[in-house]
């Protein structure tokens, strides 16, 4: 049998305890010291989803001072300049790099919105599997056959958002990815505020971004489930602040992303306390990152899987590492590697 204890993220909250695994299943949640030796010490949580990422531009280096069109915009923002000027040994060699990191980081899956079309989504898929892949199409006007193909290949269809591309299309591209039973998300007023009922007709898994929204916006999103991921780091870098006190104010199931590969690394601890400045800023308190850091993100991508560690999952578990009993700050400064505990291979046959 293996041990790991400390503080335990449970359905019922987190708890000073341990986690026991035999054959590559937990078999028991407990309160109180471990039985014997421990492998590790410390937050023990299932790995973390990074509910939205760019990872294919993480070779570019970039100036300060760009705007977000000049940055981002397609198609000819710097970032999509620079993607459609690598060759695919390249391409694959920025994702690779990138998804070692994040499983360094405890970093279970990403959430991509990959650009380049089916290419792009065959890449990623060959060099990262663990990737959700939301495939951005490339085409200026709508084709049926490159969604589908995007499709395909992809989790699901990833827009820009609709200030940058037309309705019509963006709505039979979203009608496609439903009709798939595929994932339709989307960026939405990140730079400027944009129509918020639009956005929910096409009923989106989650939106990213809304740092520009409105009260009566995030209701709506509430109202209609629909997640907001923010990234707070890279709203940073615009000049922007997310408005999470008031997301969570209005019921918003809040996740974390750590956006664009170029600005930002895939390291959801530091994400997650540039996330907590702007909430206690606002008058937020730091447990309220534990939601956003360490639950949504899998509630996004696994709705009807356990969110939490419980008896008889899969031991696939991270142990965020700390210097004492939990504490969320010690969790977000502490930059010591993460410990993963992961099933050998001929346990999880």
């Amino acid at each position: 049998m293996d041990v790991l204890s400390g503080s335990v993220l449970t359905d019922d909250g987190i708890i000073d305890g341990y986690v026991c695994i035999e054959n590559g299943i937990v078999t028991a949640v407990e309160e109180g010291s471990p039985p014997k030796p421990h492998l590790a010490h410390g937050l023990i949580i299932p790995p973390m989803v990074n509910s939205h990422t760019h990872c294919a531009d993480a070779g570019l280096k970039i100036p300060k001072g760009k705007t977000i069109e000049e940055l981002v915009a397609p198609p000819n923002g710097l970032k999509h300049v620079y993607l459609r000027g690598l060759d695919e040994s390249s391409l694959e060699d920025n994702i690779k790099a990138y998804a070692r990191t994040s499983r360094m980081n405890g970093i279970g899956a990403f959430i991509d919105f990959r650009e380049g079309g089916e290419k792009g989504c065959r890449i990623l898929r060959k060099a990262a599997p663990e990737a959700t892949i939301l495939g951005r199409p490339v085409s200026e006007e709508y084709d049926e056959r490159e969604i589908s193909a995007i499709l395909d290949v992809a989790d699901g269809i990833g827009i820009s958002g609709i200030s940058d591309m037309d309705h019509g299309y963006i709505e039979k591209a979203a009608d496609m990815a439903r009709e798939r039973r595929k994932i339709f998300a989307i960026h939405a007023s990140e730079r400027v505020r944009e129509d918020i009922d639009f956005i929910l007709s096409l009923d989106p898994a989650f939106v990213v971004h809304m740092t520009e929204a409105t009260d009566p916006d995030l209701l709506k999103c509430a109202e209609s489930e629909v997640p907001v991921v923010v990234c707070a780091r890279s709203n940073q870098y615009f000049g922007k602040v997310p408005p999470v006190k008031r997301m969570l104010d209005c019921g918003v199931d809040v996740a974390i992303g750590t956006d664009n590969a170029m600005l930002c690394g895939p390291d959801m601890r530091s994400e997650a306390s540039a996330f907590g400045d702007a909430l206690l800023a606002q008058g937020g308190s730091v447990d309220d990152i534990i939601g956003p850091l360490l639950k949504n993100g899998r509630k996004i991508l696994y709705p009807h899987n356990r969110i939490c560690i419980s008896a008889g999952m899969t031991a696939d578990l991270a142990v965020l590492p700390c210097s004492g009993g939990f504490s969320m700050k010690d969790i977000l400064r502490n930059k010591d590697l993460v410990y993963r505990y992961e099933p050998k291979k001929e346990e999880s046959k």
